[in-house]
């Protein structure tokens, strides 16, 4: 999914590590917009498999990265 970030950012939260799951979206936000729903588990980030780093790392890649932010998510962990 592309996310295009506004003025505040992407409108989403991620957390944990190997993998990072989103912890929170922004109902009125460019991730949900397309569709990204809490507990999602990420994959990729701008190309990048992210797989194996924490959040602190995945969310470094997003801010320092492109406004438009690619993404591969897979479907809600138990969280």
């Amino acid at each position: 999914m592309d996310i295009v970030g506004d003025d505040v950012g992407w409108g989403f939260v991620v957390r944990g590590s190997s993998p990072c799951h989103i912890q929170a979206v922004d109902p009125s936000g460019p991730a949900a917009a397309v569709g990204m729903k809490v507990c999602q588990f990420v994959v990729c980030v701008n190309g990048i498999n992210v797989l194996e780093m924490d959040y602190r790392t995945v969310s470094h890649l997003i801010l320092t990265g492109p406004r438009t932010v690619v993404m591969e998510v897979k479907e809600p962990l138990d969280c």
